[in-house]
């Protein structure tokens, strides 16, 4: 990448527990997990008031239900991770125990940030909710600003929210998932949040191409089966497309570890949430 950071994150379980693996047909190159670092690093002790974090590479975890204290505290020891997935809702969401005294408990024990996700509509044979249509992803961009609002991440303070669209949902219908992840999107940009894209490759590319280009995106291509260290910009699928702290990497899924069960493995470039009531301005 450019600038030389060598810190990393993980993540796991992602959609409805159907796999996330992407197109990966072109292997990456080896990493170093470097990154360009911007702004301040202030302090991580999840405090309201403290500076927002800089932008660098970042080991991170995910995973449908919430983590322990202790399995955070042995995956941020024993493996680097500094972040992690937090399910807040969605039609097809299976998250569970993603609270926000669970949040505030782990941004000030381990400094956690975290990426939030909305489980949208999907392909009918995923979870049965496939009103894939610019109506319904307006109504869930509303949602997703309210449930956000929620957890006391208020709007207008740069602080991020992801849409998941998984691989067979843009298989189902290219035209329809265009449509609502481009009215989601719309939606929650209006409510004062940045609108990220997970998917595989292949979507987030020809949503990008078709003008429907969201703030971030996190692609899932498994080319590893454990955590590893390396960064977003090593993944090669997605070409010049996210390449400025605009990109994470789920780069290996559902692999056990120890003291934490089963994890997807992430790194990631771009900005994450702060604890509940803070901020990135």
């Amino acid at each position: 990448m450019r600038f030389h950071v060598v810190t990393l994150s993980l993540l796991v379980g992602l959609g409805c527990g159907s796999p996330h693996g992407g197109n990966n047909a072109d292997a990456p190159a080896a990493s170093d997990a470097s990154s360009d670092a911007i702004g301040d690093a202030g302090p991580r002790d999840g405090s309201v008031d403290a500076p927002p974090r800089m932008i660098e590479v970042l080991q991170g975890v995910d995973r449908a239900s919430a983590f322990t204290t202790s399995e955070a505290h042995s995956l941020k020891a024993n493996n680097g991770v500094q972040w992690t997935g937090v399910y807040i809702g969605g039609a097809c969401s299976a998250g569970s125990g993603w609270t926000k005294s669970l949040l505030a408990t782990l941004a000030t024990a381990e400094g956690w940030t975290f990426m939030p996700i909305w489980v949208g509509q999907q392909a009918p044979a995923i979870c049965g909710h496939s009103t894939l249509t610019a109506a319904q992803g307006k109504t869930d961009g509303v949602a997703t600003a309210a449930m956000m609002a929620s957890y006391d991440w208020a709007p207008n303070l740069d602080i991020p929210v992801v849409l998941d669209l998984e691989a067979d949902s843009y298989t189902y219908s290219a035209s329809g998932a265009k449509a609502y992840a481009g009215a989601w999107r719309d939606a929650v940009r209006s409510a004062g949040y940045l609108a990220y894209l997970y998917s595989n490759p292949t979507a987030i590319n020809a949503l990008y191409d078709a003008g429907i280009v969201f703030d971030g995106a996190w692609p899932a291509s498994w080319f590893y089966t454990s955590f590893h260290t390396t960064a977003p910009d090593d993944l090669t699928q997605l070409g010049t497309r996210y390449t400025e702290h605009d990109r994470a990497w789920q780069y290996a899924g559902d692999f056990a570890v120890s003291g934490a069960g089963t994890v997807d493995g992430d790194s990631s470039d771009l900005l994450l949430a702060p604890a509940p009531g803070g901020t990135n301005k």
